[in-house]
Parts: C-alpha cells; sequence; structure tokens
C-alpha cells in the first residue's frame, strides 16, 4: 500500500541519515585524536626545551662565578648558541564550526525539500 510504502521509504532516509551523521561523528573524533596528539607532541617538546633553557641558566651562572678566563671564554659560544626553538604558531586550532554549519544547512535543505515536496503532493 501506499502508507506502507511512503513508511518503508522514510525508513530508508532515516538509516541513510543516521549512517552520514556516523560518519561525521568519526572525522570529528579523528580530528580531535589528530590535533591531541600534534598538543601533547608539542607540549612534549616544550618541555625538553624548557629544560635545556634551565641547563643552560645553570651553566652560566657557574661560568659567572668561575675566575678561569680560558673557560669562560671556551664555553660561552656553546650556552650562547639558542636551543632550537619550536614554531608553536605552526599548531592550528581547528574549529568545528564549518562542520557545524554544514550540518546546520543540510539539515534546512532537508527541511525545506520535503516540505516543497509534501506541498506538491497535497496539491498546494
Amino acid at each position: 500500500t501506499a502508507v506502507e510504502d511512503s513508511e518503508r521509504i522514510f525508513n530508508e532516509l532515516i538509516q541513510s541519515i543516521e549512517k552520514r551523521r556516523s560518519e561525521v561523528t568519526q572525522m570529528i573524533r579523528d580530528r580531535e585524536k589528530t590535533v591531541v596528539s600534534r598538543a601533547e607532541g608539542l607540549v612534549e617538546r616544550l618541555k625538553q626545551e624548557i629544560d635545556e633553557l634551565r641547563r643552560r641558566n645553570s651553566e652560566l651562572e657557574q661560568l659567572s662565578h668561575t675566575d678561569d678566563d680560558a673557560l669562560f671564554l671556551w664555553r660561552l659560544p656553546f650556552l650562547y648558541d639558542p636551543p632550537e626553538s619550536l614554531d608553536i604558531f605552526s599548531i592550528t586550532v581547528s574549529s568545528y564550526d564549518d562542520v557545524r554549519e554544514s550540518v546546520s544547512q543540510l539539515r534546512q535543505k532537508l527541511d525545506n525539500f520535503c516540505r516543497k515536496e509534501i506541498e506538491k503532493m497535497s496539491g498546494k
């Protein structure tokens, strides 16, 4: 019957939408994992850089109290070379506004499409 066919088609549509929702959810989770992993790596590298700077600071402090000019002149260039600095600005904070906006637009388009098709069927 027409009612059964309509129910079947709507159920298929719902299943299709649920499948797409699951795909978008997985995409967001994958993005989050990538961002968190990159941030954790950056934090670890920053900790190492801080440790290196503290070590150099300690050595400079010790050198500042030495009377051995040769040792001072020999060690100073090694301590003056800055450690490789991290480009923390290369990490972009990913916003999910684009995903939210796309899903919102999709919902609006689907609502409008359904409304127009129902109006056509009812003869309005």
